[in-house]
């Protein structure tokens, strides 16, 4: 279905169904401008889909980008009022060119942060409110010209998660952009009487800086550190610094869906065995290729997990 709302021209809202959502699960690569994970349309119509987006990204100036990315932000929010299933708990964004330069000091991935956190100012009214309020997302770089962004939304609002290694994503310093980006490390929501969590695009990040720049299996390992840590805050706990890896594969066993961005496909053949060892066999891997938002990351790593409460 495709609506159409009294936006500009070259923004429509698409609403999904289980069977027009589309993934790609296996050993091969798929663009990932074309689906959201597929978990997402096994999972409706117990949740929302919504897509947007607007073509010509590439040659936009950084003020024209950075509108046009607020525009999208708020037809997703405006086609939300429309229904029942109102509550953002996760975003895709796919960005053409992400790491293009765009002059005084700023790439694409910076004037993107700018947009969406204007568009979240304006939403939840202030920024304030973002601790509380703020959904989960991810947002990595693909070739071509059209911005795309998706929403997933729910009937119950979600409970933002974050990593206690990792400073909020919204409280980074002005060194990665005069405007910080605005997401929740993960969402945590209620399905069928159990938790969900929803995590979102997790790398190599220790409080804000990057680690292991230009080592492939370091990053690995430090992102599979991050994610037990979100699984471990969302269950009441946290993860020591010093925890061996039976504790992180642990709770990484509660994941059950993965998606695993990579920026060159040697990188998923040097892992494909690491990140299979560490997950359970029920879990689901899906490899995409896709440009991260810092440039030296060389993988990045989002899921769907059932954690298991802490007593």
């Amino acid at each position: 279905m495709v609506a159409e709302l009294e936006w500009p021209r070259f923004l429509m809202a698409f609403e999904t169904g289980a069977s027009q959502a589309e993934g790609s699960v296996g050993d091969s690569f798929s663009n990932p401008a074309q689906h959201v994970p597929c978990w997402v349309a096994e999972h409706a119509p117990r949740v929302r889909h919504i897509a947007t987006g607007f073509d010509g990204a590439r040659g936009m100036d950084t003020l024209t980008f950075q509108q046009r990315v607020v525009e999208a932000y708020s037809v997703i929010f405006a086609q939300l009022e429309t229904g029942a299933v109102v509550h953002p708990v996760r975003f895709w964004a796919f960005l053409p060119g992400i790491h293009d330069d765009l002059s005084a000091g700023l790439d694409r991935y910076m004037a993107f942060n700018a947009g969406r956190y204007g568009a979240f100012a304006v939403h939840l009214d202030h920024p304030s409110s973002f601790g509380r309020s703020v959904p989960t997302a991810s947002a990595v770089g693909i070739e071509g010209d059209y911005f795309q962004l998706h929403c997933l939304a729910a009937e119950a609002p979600g409970v933002p998660i974050e990593n206690p290694r990792q400073v909020s994503a919204y409280h980074y310093s002005r060194r990665f952009g005069p405007i910080p980006p605005c997401f929740a490390r993960a969402t945590l929501l209620t399905c069928g009487g159990a938790p969900l969590l929803i995590v979102g695009g997790t790398a190599s990040v220790v409080g804000e800086e990057s680690r292991h720049i230009g080592d492939l299996h370091g990053q690995t390992q430090e992102t599979f550190r991050n994610l037990a840590s979100v699984v471990a805050a969302a269950s009441g706990r946290t993860l020591r610094e010093d925890a061996c890896p039976d504790d992180i594969r642990s709770l990484l066993s509660s994941f059950r869906e993965l998606r695993v961005y990579c920026t060159d496909f040697v990188h998923r053949t040097s892992i494909a065995a690491t990140v299979g060892a560490m997950f359970s066999s029920e879990c689901r891997i899906e490899w995409l290729r896709a440009a991260l938002c810092r440039s030296e990351l060389l993988i990045e790593i989002e899921g769907l997990a059932f954690p298991r409460p802490h007593s």
